[in-house]
Protein backbone atom coordinates (compact mmCIF):
# COMPACT_ATOMS: atom_id res chain seq x y z
CA UNK A 1 0.00 0.00 0.00
CA UNK A 2 2.59 2.21 0.69
CA UNK A 3 3.41 2.46 -3.67
CA UNK A 4 0.29 3.06 -3.93
CA UNK A 5 0.50 5.87 -1.97
CA UNK A 6 3.90 7.45 -2.90
CA UNK A 7 2.50 6.52 -6.73
CA UNK A 8 -0.59 9.03 -5.86
CA UNK A 9 0.83 11.68 -4.26
CA UNK A 10 3.43 12.11 -7.10
CA UNK A 11 0.30 12.23 -9.60
CA UNK A 12 -1.27 14.50 -7.62
CA UNK A 13 2.33 16.66 -7.60
CA UNK A 14 2.17 16.26 -11.74
CA UNK A 15 -1.52 17.12 -12.44
CA UNK A 16 -0.81 20.17 -10.50
CA UNK A 17 1.83 21.52 -12.17
CA UNK A 18 -0.05 20.13 -15.41
CA UNK A 19 -2.84 22.55 -14.32
CA UNK A 20 -0.46 25.32 -13.04
CA UNK A 21 1.65 25.35 -16.65
CA UNK A 22 -1.64 24.90 -18.45
CA UNK A 23 -2.99 27.99 -17.21
CA UNK A 24 0.11 29.79 -17.33
CA UNK A 25 0.02 28.88 -21.10
CA UNK A 26 -3.33 30.05 -21.24
CA UNK A 27 -2.53 33.42 -20.07
CA UNK A 28 0.15 33.82 -22.60
CA UNK A 29 -2.43 32.93 -25.17
CA UNK A 30 -4.77 35.61 -24.34
CA UNK A 31 -1.89 38.33 -24.39
CA UNK A 32 -0.77 37.39 -27.67
CA UNK A 33 -4.51 37.00 -29.51
CA UNK A 34 -4.37 40.83 -27.52
CA UNK A 35 -0.80 41.64 -28.80
CA UNK A 36 -2.30 40.44 -32.48
CA UNK A 37 -5.70 42.20 -32.16
CA UNK A 38 -3.61 45.57 -31.56
CA UNK A 39 -1.01 44.56 -34.73
CA UNK A 40 -4.01 44.03 -36.64
CA UNK A 41 -5.80 47.64 -35.75
CA UNK A 42 -2.14 48.97 -36.42
CA UNK A 43 -2.21 47.26 -40.14
CA UNK A 44 -5.47 48.04 -40.71
CA UNK A 45 -4.97 51.76 -40.29
CA UNK A 46 -1.57 51.87 -41.67
CA UNK A 47 -2.90 50.50 -45.07
CA UNK A 48 -5.84 53.05 -44.84
CA UNK A 49 -3.21 55.96 -44.72
CA UNK A 50 -1.53 54.30 -47.68
CA UNK A 51 -4.53 54.02 -49.85
CA UNK A 52 -5.65 57.70 -49.47
CA UNK A 53 -1.86 58.50 -50.56
CA UNK A 54 -2.08 56.56 -53.28
CA UNK A 55 -5.22 57.62 -54.41
CA UNK A 56 -4.39 61.18 -53.77
CA UNK A 57 -1.05 60.77 -55.59
CA UNK A 58 -3.04 59.14 -58.68
CA UNK A 59 -5.54 62.09 -58.93
CA UNK A 60 -2.22 64.13 -59.02
CA UNK A 61 -1.06 62.08 -62.02
CA UNK A 62 -4.12 62.59 -63.46
CA UNK A 63 -4.30 66.30 -63.22
CA UNK A 64 -0.68 66.63 -64.65
CA UNK A 65 -1.42 64.40 -67.41
CA UNK A 66 -4.14 66.22 -68.38
CA UNK A 67 -2.31 69.50 -68.66
CA UNK A 68 0.26 68.17 -70.06
CA UNK A 69 -2.04 66.71 -73.03
CA UNK A 70 -3.90 70.52 -73.15
CA UNK A 71 -0.29 71.93 -73.76
CA UNK A 72 0.81 69.54 -75.98
CA UNK A 73 -2.67 70.22 -77.97
CA UNK A 74 -2.13 74.10 -77.82
CA UNK A 75 1.39 73.25 -80.33
CA UNK A 76 -0.15 71.17 -82.19
CA UNK A 77 0.36 72.53 -85.95
CA UNK A 78 2.61 75.24 -84.64
CA UNK A 79 6.21 76.24 -85.94
CA UNK A 80 8.60 74.91 -83.75
CA UNK A 81 10.36 78.06 -83.81
CA UNK A 82 7.51 80.22 -83.13
CA UNK A 83 7.36 82.01 -80.04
Amino acid sequence: MPQDEIAQGEIAALTRRYENNLQILRGDIAGIDNRMMSLETAVTGVRDDLRAEVSALSDKIDRNQAQIIELLTRLVGRHPDAP
